[in-house]
């Protein structure tokens, strides 16, 4: 199967056509599966999955509005929103999954300046909502489950990398950190050797069905369909919200309030309530070095302050400052847990970067405890 790699014209405000309203997701993939037919073919559609701690419809409008987009449009929870980027129009339609409270946003802009002007700056000044963060191992559940469903499936590129604390099985040198590009036909079967022989886990996926459906996947959530229907690719979003809901629900249940104390309440008290991070593998007295050098590198972007590390045991903790969104959190771990405490508000965003930190530099199988 050929796949057309250009970007093909796509008026994306007419991607939805009908004069009605969408209020249940099923609905609009049935609608974009069965009535458009083959009109997304070729389009290059960039598929963008949110958590957020929004209760309801209104407090999303109510954030775009601040962060000042146009609603063009609105079909019941469909919303087509636009927004002037260098000189250009850009639209993005959105889709408020009142289920899981997860907006969903799709648009044909380009993903190397006008999605990340734009939609990500959106997401990561706005506390209330975070990307859809993919971990490495959920990456490989994804291309494992695929394999098995569609034996001739396709892989034609691949990012895979091995992390200090990688605990997959690597045939050769597994203390080794390693990065891996691959461009070819073969990719499934590069992927698995390299999986076997160097222990590394994908990080972005092209891939083509033999049903016809082409795709493009990273961590950061954000599916290409450049081929074929959206029914599979929604199927692979409500995987990935599934195994995070549980992680968004203990940053949910953290908090931060201040309270007058003192004979005149001339005092104010913090009182922090944490998330917990759950580490099989215990950090060690050496680590903490590694941990806070890794967590200022450009990739992660947090500033380390206020560090107490006590001599001769594990106990660790330092305020972090998210450079992207300048929220801040407390941390403090004896090994074996991580304890995250929010300062002010709480920002969805900066939690789940920290926890995917946490996956990809210390412990593959961290949970939220």
């Amino acid at each position: 199967m050929e796949i057309n790699q250009g970007r093909d014209t796509l008026n994306l405000p007419s991607l939805i056509s009908d004069d009605r309203d969408f209020d249940d997701i099923q609905e609009l993939i049935q609608y974009l599966e069965c009535e458009r037919g083959d009109d997304q073919v070729n389009s290059n559609l960039h598929i963008v999955a949110t958590l957020s701690m929004f209760q309801n419809i209104d407090q999303f409008i109510e954030s775009l509005k601040n962060f000042h987009f146009s609603i063009d449009k609105r079909a019941g929870k469909l919303l087509l929103l636009s927004k002037e980027s260098q000189d250009k129009r850009i639209y993005i339609y959105t889709f408020f999954d009142d289920r899981n409270n997860v907006p969903l946003f799709i648009t044909d802009a380009k993903k190397t300046n006008e999605i990340p002007d734009i939609l990500f700056t959106y997401i990561n000044r706005t506390k209330e909502i975070s990307n859809l963060w993919i971990a490495p191992k959920v990456m490989k559940e994804i291309k494992d489950n695929l394999a098995r469903e569609y034996p001739d499936m396709i892989i034609t590129y691949f990012s895979a990398r091995r992390g200090p604390n990688t605990d997959i099985h690597s045939e050769f040198r597994p203390h080794v950190k390693r990065g891996i590009q691959y461009r070819g036909n073969d990719g499934k079967h590069t992927l698995e050797e390299m999986e076997f022989y160097y222990g590394v886990l994908p990080k972005i996926l092209e891939v083509q069905l033999p049903n016809g459906i082409a795709f493009r996947i990273d961590n950061k959530g954000i599916i290409t369909l450049r081929h074929g229907h959206f029914a599979g690719i929604f199927k692979i979003i409500e995987e990935v919200v599934s195994r995070l809901e549980n992680v968004r629900e203990a940053i949910g249940e953290s908090g931060y309030s201040i309270s007058k104390v003192g004979s005149r309440r001339q005092f104010s008290n913090a009182i922090q309530i944490p998330w917990s991070i759950d580490v099989p593998v215990e950090m060690h007295y050496d680590d903490v070095s590694r941990f806070c050098k890794a967590m200022c590198s450009e990739e992660w972007n947090f500033t380390v302050l206020e560090q107490v590390l006590l001599p001769g045991s594990m106990f660790f903790s330092a305020r972090l400052i998210d450079e992207h969104t300048g929220s801040l959190l407390d941390i403090s771990t004896t090994g074996r847990k991580i304890d995250v405490y929010p300062v002010e508000k709480i920002d969805i965003g900066t939690s789940m970067r920290f926890f995917e930190f946490v996956v990809e530099n210390i412990d593959h199988m961290a949970t939220v405890g």
